[in-house]
């Protein structure tokens, strides 16, 4: 059935590697090369480019892939419709999240929406601003939750989550009740990366302050652990900041500034799976009630 080499292809191409298709599908590494030659002598031209370290689509296969895709989803999509109308509601959901959004919101969301939706698959990619937006286009996620920065998306907001700034309890900034951009630019600063918070850039871009960034670092785990250490001050979301220890100190903004969290669609792709709109308002509904 030539679904089924849709799915080893398009497998394929997300992994970058036969071997980890195969793996992911339960099929040998063969049962893959097959299917992936079978399509080849059907359509009549290479699909993939086979290298010393994986493979990749050729210009062909990238041109296949995007109906290859489609034609998943419509299967998808009328397979819930079928088994939710002979009552099993089944699926399969990819959500892509940041590390803040994984660690403090998806526990809770994923175990209320299992005992709900048992026999629905959930599988959860956890990355930053520009891994949601490659994974969108490339349709390796059915929906994001993070921030807005551009119009790419359908964005449902969901709730804001201010920005704040941490510091070691014995900072000489300790004892304010709430830091100034003017007090930040005189103390080291750890700077997120771009990619990771656009919206600590944006903050500075806006109040034309230059902080004295003393590190750049991509990893929220990583900055903290170096504010922890006295190393400079830094700004994050509240949100990543839950579990912080009393060795942190947290201090609003002088003037307050949000990120907007929400959920990211790609409307391109056209209506979603039953199972994909479920978690969809499921998360709406449950930020409602725990926001």
């Amino acid at each position: 059935m030539s679904l089924k080499k849709y799915l080893a292809y398009i497998t394929v191409v997300e992994t970058g590697s036969l071997t980890k298709a195969a793996e992911k599908l339960n099929y040998t590494q063969p049962n893959i090369s097959q299917m992936i030659n079978s399509l080849e002598e059907e359509y009549g031209f290479p699909l993939l480019l086979r290298q010393k370290n994986g493979v990749k689509p050729t210009k062909n296969g990238l041109a296949v892939l995007h109906g290859m895709r489609e034609i998943q989803r419509g299967y998808k999509n009328l397979s819930e419709t079928v088994n939710g109308i002979n009552g099993l509601e089944t699926g399969k959901i990819r959500i892509g999240a940041y590390t803040s959004i994984t660690t403090n919101w998806l526990p809770n969301i994923l175990k209320e929406f299992k005992r709900q939706y048992p026999f629905i698959e959930i599988q959860v990619y956890e990355g930053n601003a520009s891994e949601l937006d490659h994974w969108l286009e490339e349709d390796q996620i059915d929906f994001g939750i993070g921030t807005v920065h551009n119009h790419k998306w359908e964005f449902q907001a969901l709730f804001e989550d201010p920005i704040m700034v941490i510091m070691n309890a014995q900072h000489e900034l300790v004892k304010r009740d709430f830091i100034s951009l003017e007090a930040i630019e005189s103390v080291e600063f750890i700077l997120p990366y771009s990619d990771s918070l656009f919206e600590v850039h944006n903050i500075f871009k806006k109040a034309q302050i230059n902080p004295n960034v003393a590190y750049q670092i991509r990893g929220d785990e990583t900055i903290i652990s170096m504010v922890r250490s006295n190393l400079g001050i830094s700004l994050l979301p509240k949100l990543l900041l839950r579990r912080c220890s009393t060795d942190i100190a947290i201090k609003p903004l002088k003037t307050q500034v949000f990120r907007q969290i929400g959920v990211l669609l790609n409307t391109k792709r056209g209506a979603q799976t039953p199972s994909v709109n479920k978690m969809v308002h499921f998360i709406h509904q449950w930020t409602r009630k725990n926001n």
